[in-house]
């Protein structure tokens, strides 16, 4: 599934894109998509494989150990 993303680039940086995706014969937005995609292989994308984590994607982090303490104590604030 395509997910719709606006943004601002600079106005240089846009024609470079728009020229590239002339010069491959595709759309701006493949262009986009490969470049954000070939930047976050680079980058060495974590692999999350379930959870909590995965629903937040990866941006609400805590280490295991951190969660199961905070579970812990929520259950003592419910018995109480």
């Amino acid at each position: 599934m395509k997910r719709k993303v606006s943004t601002q680039v600079e106005e240089n940086f846009f024609r470079r894109v728009k020229l590239e995706a002339a010069r491959q014969g595709k759309q701006i937005s493949g262009i986009v998509g490969e470049a954000l995609e070939h930047y976050l292989n680079a980058k060495g994308e974590r692999q999350i494989t379930a959870g909590f984590i995965t629903e937040s994607w990866g941006a609400l982090y805590l280490p295991e150990a951190k969660v199961r303490e905070i579970l812990e104590e929520e259950e003592e604030l419910l018995d109480t």
